[in-house]
């Protein structure tokens, strides 16, 4: 029994020594570069445009530069960096990264401002779910929900939402097409 412990405990800490290592001294900047061209290929399917100027290496992950991302909203952000949480992923069974952006903006007719911000990604094969959704621009969005990544249609979601006031005219409108939910004058993106 004890003899079977030891020789647990001994794969258990080589398989988190190999871990480590690859983690360390992956090759980020390429791993990134893939990650994009992956991303491109699945969103020009679905009719959207994704556009970038470089990726580089990060510790523990890659950012991506001058992301621009069109669809029926046109999205651009400065940077976003990836960073893959492999405790989290073996845990899940599932990707997660960290993700994080900088000077995003998102046109819907009008530009409106994002800032800066980011979330915690799970990507599971039936949902995608965004945790710890923040931004800090005159829209903002707080919160968390998922995603279909077959309908790419909203799935569970609790997010507040601040928009600017040239745009809250336009809120009813979005109900249409988005789970919003109107309480003492705030917005929420909200379906259980």
């Amino acid at each position: 029994m004890k003899r079977s412990i030891i020789i647990i405990t001994r794969i258990l800490l080589f398989t988190a020594g190999l871990l480590c290592a690859v983690y360390v001294f992956m090759p980020w900047q390429e791993v990134g570069k893939f990650a994009v061209s992956f991303a491109h290929g699945q969103l020009s399917r679905r009719g959207m445009r994704l556009n970038y100027s470089d990726v580089t290496g990060d510790d523990g992950g890659f950012t991506v530069h001058n992301l621009a991302l069109g669809g029926m909203a046109d999205v651009s952000l400065e940077s976003v960096t990836v960073k893959p949480q492999i405790t989290a992923s073996i845990l899940s069974l599932a990707p997660v990264c960290d993700i994080t952006f900088k000077g995003g903006s998102v046109r819907l007719g009008q530009s409106m401002r994002f800032g800066d911000g980011g979330f915690l990604l799970t990507a599971g094969r039936d949902e995608i779910l965004f945790e710890n959704l923040r931004t800090n621009g005159e829209f903002s969005l707080n919160g968390y929900m998922t995603v279909n990544p077959s309908s790419m249609r909203i799935g569970r979601a609790d997010a507040r939402l601040e928009v600017p006031e040239a745009i809250r005219g336009n809120m009813d409108m979005l109900r249409n097409f988005l789970p919003l939910v109107q309480e003492g004058g705030n917005w929420y993106l909200r379906r259980k």
